[in-house]
């Protein structure tokens, strides 16, 4: 017998099921029919007759080749699964909506009022706020009590253990010294001590004018939900006065002191109000905070940093060896360069002395 005689014919009901799918065969005719009157058509026929009454048997094959609508997924770009320790107002804007993240802004709160990054929340940064206190001995920017920070990260809409979020640090720019931009590394300083720092808190780099540069602003305030904040106290770090007394002088050891004040504070030719005496603590070296920054406010890149750092303690201080023990005059400017020096260049041999020439000058001599 001749073989069958096929033509091609387009299939007039389903075309999305699979080939040999059985609402395919049985619902909808072949692609390919026999030409009329031969001898497999009278089969072929039989079966499309049956078709409607076997599709009534197979409701859940029929439901299965229904075509669905399926929900959109958002999908995290990739660059906002890279969180560094200073980030840019590209990434902030790129990434905000789709990471748990919560923006501060640290500025004054009519800075605050007058225009804000959308989204973002206000916690101005002063001498005695929410992230710092007055402590004994009228000793001024001391690091909050664990429960009180804890309070304000939860106040503030900052979750943890789980989920985890992350801080962004927002501040102003000073046109002359750097106080303002000191704010953040000092925040983030003091997040440390509640158990959140690599890889949950950054600064963006150039502060609020940086993002006004580029981005819309708003005077919209946000509602905010607080959360819970648990965590466990971090000060392994901070070391005190009689710490700092047993290290000086010891160079040849590869312990150094780096002094983040203004040069003519740290010579003694200008006198900050905060300390009793002028000078700085003996065999400290002066490495001024304000070097940190370029004129507007964002950092210098990290070979830049690293240069200064080796320009006044040499090799003999590592990222693994030695020791570096940073102040200031009230632990502003130190803050800023404990940050760069940790996070930023990755040493892992820094500590950081909290209460500084305000704490020293009432105890020891200063040098000049």
């Amino acid at each position: 017998m001749d073989a069958p005689l096929f033509l091609p014919v387009p299939s007039p009901l389903l075309t999305h099921p699979p080939p040999f799918s059985p609402v395919r065969l049985l619902i909808a005719p072949p692609r390919h029919l026999p030409i009329p009157n031969h001898p497999t058509s009278t089969m072929l026929g039989s079966l499309a007759l049956l078709a409607p009454a076997l599709a009534g048997f197979l409701p859940a094959v029929a439901a299965a080749a229904t075509p669905r609508e399926v929900a959109p997924r958002t999908i995290t770009p990739l660059v906002c699964l890279v969180f560094t320790d200073v980030v840019s107002p590209w990434w902030v804007n790129k990434c905000k909506d789709f990471v748990d993240l919560v923006v501060i802004d640290l500025r004054d709160g009519a800075d605050y009022a007058t225009a804000h990054i959308p989204g973002s929340v206000s916690a101005p940064f002063t001498p005695v706020s929410a992230w710092s206190s007055a402590g004994n001995e009228n000793l001024i920017l001391n690091i909050p009590a664990a429960p009180d920070l804890f309070a304000t990260l939860t106040s503030l809409g900052v979750s943890n253990p789980n989920p985890a979020t992350k801080i962004v640090l927002v501040n102003g720019v000073d046109a002359v010294g750097a106080f303002s931009q000191a704010a953040s590394p000092r925040v983030a300083t003091t997040l440390k001590t509640a158990g959140i720092s690599d890889g949950r808190v950054a600064i963006l780099d150039g502060g609020f004018p940086a993002w006004a540069a580029e981005f819309d602003t708003t005077t919209v305030v946000p509602t905010v939900v607080p959360r819970t904040f648990t965590s466990t106290e971090d000060r392994s770090f901070l070391v005190n006065i009689s710490y700092v007394a047993a290290n000086i002088n010891r160079k040849s050891e590869g312990i150094y002191l780096i002094d983040g004040r203004d040069t003519s504070v740290y010579n003694g030719s200008v006198m900050e109000s905060w300390a009793l005496k002028p000078g700085h603590i003996p065999s400290a070296v002066s490495l001024p905070a304000v070097k940190i920054w370029n004129s507007d406010g964002s950092f210098k890149n990290p070979l830049q940093l690293l240069a200064l750092v080796r320009s006044v303690v040499g090799f003999n201080v590592g990222r693994t060896y030695g020791q570096i023990i940073v102040y200031c005059g009230v632990g502003g400017y130190a803050s800023s360069w404990y940050f760069v020096l940790t996070r930023i260049l990755g040493f892992e041999n820094v500590v950081f002395y909290d209460g500084s020439a305000q704490e020293w000058s009432q105890y020891y001599d200063m040098e000049l």
